[in-house]
């Protein structure tokens, strides 16, 4: 898929590529759809995860938030994970069956954490402002900035983008940074 792009990559190249056989592919996955969703559940899941944990490890909801940020600008930032994220956004395998509900459900994991994060920064009166709306705006805000959307790059360093982004979290969130 990196080198011919969704919609030009067969099934029989996938099997090529990968050495398995027709029939092994078929036992996992129905159609390339439902390889391409398989994949991105995947990334979602180990993006997820390191989220998860770097927030669960922090020493309080404000360095929480800013795990949070990090972890997700670094989709963008990172060459091989915004290579991934190029390809598993591209205009064909956004038309893959399933897409949107594999989208949706990736976006769900990253906001668990972020979620989480928020309420414990209201419960602790660090994030004084914060309302449940901020987790969909927030997980916009860092997309944007980290480049994510397909053909739009960064023109920002990683450092650059995650002080402007963590700069307006903070004061959208009321955060009084010391």
């Amino acid at each position: 898929m990196e080198r011919n792009g969704f919609d030009d990559v067969a099934v029989a190249d996938i099997l090529a590529e990968a050495d398995v056989s027709t029939r092994s592919f078929y036992r996992h996955f129905a159609s390339k759809d439902e390889l391409v969703c398989a994949i991105y559940h995947r990334e979602a899941q180990r993006i997820a995860e390191q989220i998860t944990l770097r927030t669960k490890n922090a020493a309080d909801p404000v360095e929480a938030l800013d795990a949070w940020l990090s972890a997700m600008l670094a989709v963008g930032h990172h060459p091989r994970k915004a290579k991934r994220a190029a390809i598993l956004a591209s205009p064909g395998a956004r038309r893959a069956e399933g897409y949107t509900e594999t989208v949706l459900a990736a976006l769900e994991l990253f906001a668990e954490p972020l979620r989480d994060t928020i309420s414990a920064g209201r419960a602790a009166g660090m994030m004084p402002l914060a309302t449940d709306e901020d987790v969909e705006l927030l997980q916009s805000l860092v997309w944007g900035a980290g480049g994510v959307p397909p053909g739009r790059i960064s023109q920002r360093s990683f450092e650059q983008s995650l002080a402007m982004v963590r700069s307006f979290a903070h004061r959208a969130l009321g955060i009084r940074d010391t």
